[in-house]
């Protein structure tokens, strides 16, 4: 029997088959692809917390050098918050992951701090869709070295966090800021504030630990 193509009823029947056949590859897709898509995020997440301590670890190699280096502290009642330590050549360090809003999307980084809990050793930044060259700038060396040798705290103990100034050499002698990337004020500013807001979530923490650090 002809088979009439242009029936109502063959029009929605070849439509359902064909959401069901596409249905099922993207979801056997996802199925297949899942697993190594976490594993790629779980290995760049990895590479940050590494980049933020000064390691430069080629891809095939940051597995091993992960669990060599990187130590995942439990903070007693902080429900999801993490943090994570390092003992790489002789250096104590700690890493507290930072999470905030761009311009255009998010914005996320790692920061290591050095064993007063205060003095900051290396910071890595990243983004999803901030203006390449300009507030995409956060990723660059330019920039986050300017963090390493800053102060988190001022002399009176109290959480400052670190200030963003615009224009060249603002932040000169100044312990609790860095220069604005030029062009990329916002995006810059963006960063002080994650910064800020991540670190005033892990206060009671580190505040406790300074302190134990001043009674040793």
């Amino acid at each position: 029997m002809k088979v009439n193509k242009n029936s109502s009823v063959y029009i929605i029947t070849y439509a359902t088959v064909m959401v069901v056949v596409v249905a099922a590859v993207l979801a056997t897709a996802a199925m297949v692809l899942g697993p190594v898509q976490n594993a790629n995020v779980e290995r760049e997440t990895k590479g940050a917390i590494l980049a933020s301590i000064g390691a430069s670890v080629p891809t095939a190699e940051i597995e091993k050098a992960y669990a060599e280096n990187i130590t995942e502290i439990a903070i007693p009642g902080a429900g999801d918050l993490k943090l994570y330590e390092s003992r790489a050549n002789g250096k104590h360090l700690y890493i507290v992951p930072l999470a905030g809003s761009g311009l255009w999307g998010p914005i996320w980084g790692y920061v290591a701090l050095e064993g007063d809990w205060n003095t900051i050793s290396g910071v890595v930044f990243d983004h999803k869709g901030e203006t390449p060259g300009l507030g995409a700038e956060i990723t660059t060396p330019a920039f986050t070295g300017q963090f390493v040798g800053k102060k988190l705290f001022d002399a009176g103990g109290n959480l400052t966090g670190i200030t963003v100034l615009k224009g060249a050499g603002a932040s000169r002698g100044n312990d609790h800021a860095v220069d604005a990337i030029s062009g990329g004020t916002i995006t810059s500013r963006a960063v002080e504030n994650m910064i800020r807001a991540t670190l005033a979530e892990y206060k009671s923490y580190i505040e406790t630990q300074r302190n134990n650090e001043g009674a040793e």
